[in-house]
């Protein structure tokens, strides 16, 4: 989502906050030297132009990644792509290991069954590796880090990717996922009414934990919601872009990226990620180019996977524009906000719908997602009796990839006064693969509010924001499946998600459900009780992952044993809960 907001004074103060050296905030500056005050004076702004040095996550492993995950089940196989960029590579190891979120250090060596030569859409190179690795019966459920080590040109070359592979024991027929959208880490629209430049909440300041020292209380609205998310544990979550701020500076892409990659890893279940418009913008002719920042921390713009055989989706980049059309004036104003796909995804997005045709079981559930919801077309929203759209409809016809200067601008103005949705190309033509293909689902995020949308056998949603502005509150998705068909998505009617916070009120800081341990949950107690809170208006099952000292337990109140071994001289537990609406429960692990 993308309104004018007045937030000069909200700068001013969010600016001392912000952890970036002093030539960061300097203004633009190209190649040459030269000072640049915004896109009409550049001679340097071309798409192949290099962006920045940084700490890129994305190396030698191109699949799967964090953002594009693999979910495998044990016993089967998983096949790798890896670009040994330029050198020749043998003696591959590959290794599971456990992540951050795990108090056990077991590493699963994966063996290798081999090694191909391949190719990549979106990683343009020469010497990729399609690596085929078994997966071993003893691999215990759970999401790893994946690690590929390989001698190159007789040097060990070690690449890592976290919460990249998730190992189940088979898929389920009838299996759940999240929708979140919009988190906006840097955002500074979280502290005050966004409305009001010249206000500030405590309480939303709080929430927000804007570049708060302490890290357990930075972003805390996110953290909250991971927190939550988490104990869902769903099979696989989407994330429909807008992870962060991208428009107070130049050159903000260098933390905010860095700090949104940290921060998702609190979620412990693989997450699907597509960029949205605030991901993506071209600030003031630097090398400050979102579109590359992208690749170099998540990867592919686009991609699409499977949940076995009873799942397709395709994730999409809706905020496809040239380098110039997503490019910024001075600091905070952008000209384009919304949505557009362009020729080469589509013709990809219709191939991968093809390919999967051909394989496809009758009740596999199809779903495509992305930032923007195609049905919003600024074409048929903004009003053709403003004679200032009619001109703008009529320029950009004239010259729309990229668009003029004085098309952006007048577009901007537009925008301001009208917003923009789905703002170029390609949206019927998208519609039109979803029927042609029986793709039955379609999930949205960009306007901070959720809205539920039924055409042509189609089910669009469109889910709220976790930063603070979500309305009617800050919430997520939460949709069930059974026997092909999509059966619950939302939390109450119409169509509203499931609220982070304790009936929508943000201010309050109170979650909507939570779990708390009496002891260190770390694997040194003998002995563990845990109070399940729920506040929702509606029955929650939860999953409680459980770390104590070796030995055979017996749990209390606990419906399910789901996972119980051991390793590393600790046991792990995952227990399954209900707990009514409005209630708690106490669940007690004892030693037997």
């Amino acid at each position: 989502m993308r309104k004018q907001f007045k937030l000069s004074l909200i700068l001013i103060f969010i600016f001392s906050m912000i952890p970036v050296s002093a030539n960061a905030l300097d203004g633009p500056v190209t190649a040459s030297g030269i000072q640049d005050g915004g896109i009409g004076n550049s001679t340097n702004y071309l798409n192949e132009a290099p962006n920045i040095s940084i700490d890129q996550k994305v190396n030698q492993i191109i699949y799967p990644l964090f953002s594009t995950p693999a979910i495998k089940e044990k016993g089967g196989t998983l096949t790798l792509k890896v670009d040994t960029q330029g050198k020749e590579a043998g003696a591959w190891i590959v290794k599971l290991k456990q992540n951050n979120h795990s108090s056990l250090t077991t590493d699963y060596d994966l063996p290798v069954l081999s090694v191909q030569q391949g190719q990549s859409y979106w990683r343009n190179s020469s010497t990729i590796s399609d690596v085929t690795v078994k997966i071993p019966d003893n691999v215990p459920e759970r999401l790893y880090d994946l690690e590929v080590s390989y001698t190159g040109n007789g040097q060990r070359i070690t690449d890592k990717q976290p919460h990249s592979v998730k190992i189940i024991d088979q898929f389920k027929k009838d299996f759940t996922f999240l929708h979140l959208t919009d988190i906006h880490v840097g955002s500074p629209r979280n502290v005050g009414d966004p409305d009001n430049p010249t206000s500030t909440d405590p309480a939303l300041a709080r929430e927000t934990g804007m570049w708060d020292p302490d890290p357990n209380k930075r972003w805390l609205y996110l953290q909250k919601a991971i927190k939550e998310v988490n104990l869902k544990n769903p099979d696989f979550v989407v994330l429909t872009g807008d992870l962060i701020f991208g428009q107070m500076n130049p050159q903000e892409y260098i933390y905010e990226y860095e700090e949104v990659y940290k921060v998702l890893q609190k979620l412990n279940v693989p997450v699907y990620i597509v960029p949205g418009n605030h991901d993506f913008y071209a600030q003031d002719a630097t090398l400050a180019d979102g579109a590359k920042y992208w690749e170099k921390y998540f990867g592919p713009q686009y991609f699409s996977f499977n949940y076995g055989p009873y799942a397709h989706f395709i994730g999409y980049n809706s905020f496809d524009w040239n380098k110039i059309d997503r490019s910024g004036h001075g600091t905070v104003s952008v000209p384009t906000w919304g949505g557009q796909v362009r020729a080469k995804q589509l013709a990809w997005i219709k191939s991968d719908l093809e390919n999967n045709a051909k394989t496809a079981q009758s009740n596999q559930i199809r779903g495509l997602f992305s930032h923007h919801n195609p049905l919003w077309r600024d074409r048929d929203i903004w009003p053709q009796t403003d004679s200032e759209v009619q001109k703008y409809w009529q320029q950009y016809d004239q010259q729309h990839d990229p668009q003029s200067v004085d098309t952006l601008a007048l577009g901007e103005k537009l925008g301001l006064k009208y917003d923009q949705q789905w703002h170029g190309e390609n949206a019927q033509a998208l519609i039109d693969l979803m029927k042609e293909y029986g793709v039955t689902l379609s999930l949205h995020g960009h306007t901070h509010v959720d809205n539920v949308t039924k055409q042509d056998g189609i089910l669009y949603t469109t889910t709220t924001a976790i930063e603070l502005t979500g309305k009617p509150w800050v919430g997520f998705r939460d949709f069930q499946t059974s026997d092909g068909q999509i059966t619950s998505y939302n939390y109450e009617e119409p169509g509203h998600s499931i609220p982070v916070y304790e009936n929508g009120d943000t201010k309050s800081g109170i979650m909507s459900y939570q779990a708390d341990y009496q002891s260190a949950n770390d694997g040194t107690a003998s002995s563990q009780k845990i109070t399940i809170s729920n506040r929702l208006k509606k029955d929650l099952t939860v999953s409680i992952p459980i770390y104590l000292t070796e030995g055979s337990y017996k749990t209390t109140n606990g419906e399910q044993v789901v996972q119980n071994y051991s390793a590393d001289g600790k046991q792990y537990l995952e227990v399954k809960v209900t707990v009514p609406a409005n209630d708690s429960k106490v669940v007690s692990v004892e030693k037997n």
